[in-house]
């Protein structure tokens, strides 16, 4: 798991990922345009080479995304220990009590300090700005993605349409071929009872005829035989590209669905916190709580700086919508079910390493 320290390394190396694997994917994609489009067909050793490179892209596209997966499961885990942190905030502490017992005015100041110096609010803007940030990844590579299948299924229909049409021409010569079949041996029995030798002559020169079609009919059976084998070859190619985006696209829906929704959770989270500061403040002194509340705006206000315009708008939003009551506790709490559920389905083996990591650590 990537702790909060390292999280912008794990992001761009996520970054980085992304882009290499969109970079791979258009080659591919790009290939199969120019195999759906062209009558002439390649070689066994390039479709090898061009069906090897489709597998290694699909093998290197699972462990991206198993990699983004663990990392949303490092972010929610961060999550959760600054809301066990900020459960902490809500009491007193041991010490705290005891002091309670001697003098309530000197315990509450003591939660008053403690809770103004913990850093919980600027590290959940750093997760909110990092959750934003990822998805704004998933998102953009969803529609790469998406233009791809487009195109690639495309690809697939015109590769499937020149086969129906190839195996169309092949039923056709096989036809043929059977006809002249007993045309020939019509003219053999022909030529074998005449005793004309104008007809004899006739007849063999139309069985000349019928005998070299019937050559030509099966020199082009074979072409189209061979032609049918490897448009199957290209449709199989095909349909495990398209239907490999198609589930990249319904693992980033998965993803991309996952995080928005712990977004919410930690916007939901942010506030509580941000009350609980202001609450604290309040039962303080009338000079400290203006100092308090200089203090937090001065520390969100340079967290937020650090936050692209894009992110900030984002989490903005979010916050009005909380402000109005849009984000209910139950309504995230519901759906968050929803997506983790989901993500537990897709993305079982990872949480499943992930967990044992942690339980090791």
């Amino acid at each position: 798991m990537a702790s909060i320290s390292n999280f912008d390394s794990e992001i761009q190396r996520t970054r980085k990922t992304v882009a290499d694997m969109r970079t791979k994917l258009e080659q591919s994609g790009v290939v199969l345009e120019k195999l759906s489009d062209s009558d002439k067909a390649v070689g066994d050793a390039e479709f090898d080479i061009e069906n090897a490179r489709i597998e290694d892209v699909l093998k290197q596209q699972k462990v991206m995304e198993a990699n983004i997966a663990d990392l949303i499961i490092g972010l929610e885990d961060a999550t959760n220990v600054f809301g066990a942190e900020f459960e902490s905030m809500k009491g007193y502490s041991g010490w705290e009590n005891f002091v309670s017992i001697f003098s309530k005015s000197r315990a509450q100041r003591m939660r008053t300090d403690r809770v103004r110096n913990m850093s919980l609010a600027g590290n959940l803007q750093e997760l909110l700005a990092k959750s934003d940030t990822i998805v704004g990844i998933l998102k953009e590579q969803k529609n790469v993605l998406e233009a791809r299948y487009k195109t690639s299924e495309e690809s697939l229909v015109k590769v499937i349409e020149r086969r129906k049409a190839t195996m169309a021409r092949l039923e056709e010569t096989q036809a043929r071929i059977e006809e002249l079949n007993p045309m020939l041996l019509d003219v053999e029995n022909r030529i074998a009872a005449s005793t004309d030798q104008k007809t004899r002559a006739d007849l063999e020169s139309e069985r000349a005829a019928l005998a070299t079609e019937y050559n030509e009919k099966q020199a082009k059976e074979q072409e189209l035989l061979a032609e049918s084998q490897t448009l199957e070859r290209y449709t199989s190619m095909f349909q495990t590209f398209v239907d490999s985006l198609n589930n990249q696209i319904a693992a980033q829906s998965t993803l991309i669905n996952k995080l928005s929704i712990d977004t919410e959770q930690r916007i939901v989270l942010y506030k509580s916190l941000e009350d609980s500061l202001k609450t604290a403040a309040q039962q303080d002194v009338a000079h400290k709580i203006n100092t308090l509340g200089s203090k937090v705006d001065t520390a969100a206000e340079e967290t937020m700086a650090g936050i692209g315009a894009a992110a900030q708008k984002h989490i903005g939003d979010l916050l009005e919508m909380h402000e109005k009551n849009m984000l209910s506790t139950q309504d995230i709490q519901r759906r968050k079910k929803l997506a983790d559920d989901a993500f537990q389905r897709r993305f079982a083996d990872v949480m499943e390493k992930h967990n044992a990591a942690k339980y090791v650590q």
